[in-house]
């Protein structure tokens, strides 16, 4: 085992590839923003390899995000062989709990979550991916009496952090987004935002258009990323126009399906709406988690 380097990014993903073909992961982005995501990585303290006479064996990346109870990290390891990956995961919750994070998350796809439990960590939520097609017919945007709707090209700079954080504050393991991780690289027509009376913002949902290799969803997809209203405006169907809305935007944007990612224990019973609108349950993860 050897500390990682930015060029073991093509042999990672690689690997990586096998994880979803095996059903251990949902999907893997695609390099060029992979590589946009791990930009300031600290390879050598935050990865380890594990190389074999064919090429590398196995890869196991941490990586953090900050939340107002203190960091948690995400462990992500690729190999074959279940001993191996017991050893590489065991070394990603070590580094996070010398690190000083709070807590540190393994998510596996359903199914592929042998021994995991014996690593310290417990089972804390299921993660849906709901996925559907864009040929055809799709739900007719219904605007909600009272609220207007608004894209990236009406929302003053620096006016989506704010909402997007206040929308999402109640949610588990609730990690607050800049401005920048929120607009960077996303067309500003697939920014969508309801606003009340006022010009007082309501809601929101960002999406963006991603490419995946070996991925048997229809190419491109149209990732509904964020979809979030503020507690004073929920219940009076806000999400369900801003959804549909972008499904018809993200269509004419090029877009051959869609998804989205659904918190299984949300009590908002939100997949039930986006079944709806034609979405499907097409992968379920598994979130287990290390406390520290």
């Amino acid at each position: 085992m050897r500390p990682g380097r930015a060029e073991d990014l093509p042999a990672v993903l690689d690997l990586w590839r096998a994880e979803v073909r095996a059903g251990r992961q949902d999907c893997v982005p695609g390099e060029v923003h992979l590589r946009r995501m791990l930009a300031g990585f600290d390879w050598s303290a935050r990865s380890r390899m594990v190389e074999g006479t064919g090429g590398l064996e196995g890869a196991v990346l941490v990586s953090g995000r900050s939340t107002p109870n203190g960091a948690v990290t995400q462990v992500s390891a690729a190999c074959d062989g279940l001993e191996l990956r017991h050893d590489l995961l065991r070394w990603g919750l070590h580094l996070s709990k010398a690190a000083g994070a709070v807590a540190a998350q393994v998510w596996c796809g359903r199914g592929h979550t042998d021994g995991i439990a014996n690593l310290g960590t417990e089972f804390v939520r299921p993660w849906w991916r709901m996925d559907m097609s864009l040929a055809g017919a799709l739900p007719v945007p219904e605007p909600v009496h009272g609220y207007e709707l608004r894209d990236g090209n009406r929302v003053p700079a620096g006016g989506w952090s704010d909402v997007h954080n206040r929308c999402f504050a109640e949610h588990w393991r609730f990690s607050p987004r800049t401005e920048q991780e929120l607009v960077t690289g996303r067309p500003p027509q697939l920014s969508l935002m309801a606003t009340a009376l006022g010009d007082l913002p309501a809601a929101i949902a960002l999406s963006q258009i991603e490419s995946y290799v070996e991925d048997p969803r229809l190419q491109p997809v149209g990732v509904v990323s964020s979809v979030g209203t503020l507690p004073e405006h929920r219940r009076h169907g806000l999400a369900t126009w801003l959804v549909a809305e972008s499904l018809v935007r993200l269509r004419d944007a090029g877009a051959r399906s869609a998804s989205l990612y659904v918190d299984g224990w949300n009590q908002t019973h939100a997949d039930d709406a986006y079944r709806k609108l034609g979405f499907e349950l097409s992968f379920e993860s598994e979130v287990w988690e290390a406390t520290f």
